[in-house]
């Protein structure tokens, strides 16, 4: 394990290191610009017994070798001092320092879509791991989830921190200018750093394996990184065993859901609207809230009556119904006048609901 962590880390010491030659090139270049420039217009007062002014319109005019002609060198020292200070030595510069800054440009290019950049954001969202399996595909959903949510996160920046993509974000997550990659280690407080954890608004713990059990650990870990170096932002958490939930919301995590990878949306609900992530998942299990369909007919009546009506009987919540065709209906208008032939309603553990007690109560409204 040892060796495979040093054989990874190598390519990226190396273009650090490669960064860091280009960077002293452009430097070196500069400087020693700016010195044959500064001796080039002395060279032109002492010799052409030019104005500060002409030396330096003369010397710039000449390594730009746009040479306008209305000054120039007469005089032999004058002569060989642009020889010698800007056609061999500013011009071979010029050309170094340039050649320098496009390279150091494409190497920058390079390392910000393999994830070797050090991304410098504020306020943004950080995704630590990716699923397992397809995690381009649910990572696309997924943002694309956040930036249509009524919410104002449409243009916010996401920071995807994994290493499960080796090349850099697919082609879909790498034309999103909101989207960027950090290749490393949850356990790297390097990558942390780099992530600019300490500046972002939310944090998005996924789980790599929505089965494994063993994904709670290193969820629990991250959460206790992250609490440790006294962030208070936001911390979304999946938790694939409902008995870990108790540990991981000790641990810090300000919400917890379920690793549903058909249903990235439920992770979207835990960023956009806190809270509703647990009213959602209640509605997956038996134990809790149920949405439960029952089958009464009835036509003519506002929708906002059969709310009231089922309501006050303490039936639960309907919110939404299944029209003469069949085909469902959710959050109507409350003015909305509706022919139904069944009822969508919000069933508590302990509200005794029934297709005749509905029938009942709809009946009562309709006279």
């Amino acid at each position: 394990m040892t060796r495979l962590r040093a054989a990874r880390r190598r390519p990226l010491k190396f273009r650090r290191s490669v960064v860091r030659d280009l960077q002293n090139r452009i430097r070196f270049a500069v400087v020693g610009l700016l010195v044959l420039i500064g001796l080039h217009i002395v060279s032109m007062i002492a010799f052409e017994h030019l104005a500060l002014g002409e030396a330096i319109w003369l010397t710039f005019t000449t390594i730009t070798t746009t040479g306008y002609g209305d000054y120039s060198a007469k005089t032999t020292a004058g002569r060989a001092s642009t020889i010698v200070l800007i056609y061999l030595s500013g011009i071979f510069l010029l050309t170094q320092a340039g050649s320098a800054f496009f390279e150091f440009r494409i190497l920058r290019r390079d390392r910000k879509r393999r994830g070797e950049w050090r991304w410098n954001m504020r306020d943004h969202i950080v995704f630590v791991n990716a699923p397992a399996d397809e995690p381009g595909d649910y990572l696309r959903r997924l943002l694309d989830q956040l930036h249509r949510s009524h919410a104002n996160y449409a243009s916010v920046p996401s920071l995807i921190l994994t290493e499960a993509f080796a090349d850099g974000l697919p082609p879909d997550l790498e034309d999103d200018p909101l989207i960027v990659q950090l290749k490393g280690r949850f356990d790297d407080p390097a990558a942390l750093e780099a992530a600019g954890v300490d500046n972002a608004q939310v944090l998005v713990i996924l789980a790599e394996h929505e089965g494994d059990r063993l994904s709670d650990s290193r969820t629990f870990d991250i959460i206790h990184r992250l609490r440790e170096r006294g962030i208070t932002a936001r911390i979304v958490a999946e938790c694939v065993d409902d008995l870990n939930r108790e540990r991981l919301k000790k641990a810090g995590a300000s919400a917890i859901v379920r690793p549903l990878r058909g249903y990235p949306e439920m992770i979207v609900r835990a960023i956009v609207a806190p809270g509703t992530e647990w009213v959602i998942e209640r509605l997956f299990s038996s134990e809790g809230d149920e949405c439960l369909r029952f089958d009464v007919r009835f036509s003519g009546l506002a929708w906002e009556r059969v709310v009231q009506a089922v309501l006050g009987a303490n039936y639960g919540i309907a919110i939404g119904y299944a029209d003469a065709e069949g085909r469902p209906h959710s959050n109507p208008s409350p003015h909305a006048v509706i022919d139904a032939t069944a009822l969508f309603i919000l069933v508590g553990e302990r509200q005794l609901t029934t297709d005749v007690a509905l029938r009942k109560i709809l009946l009562s409204i309709t006279a």
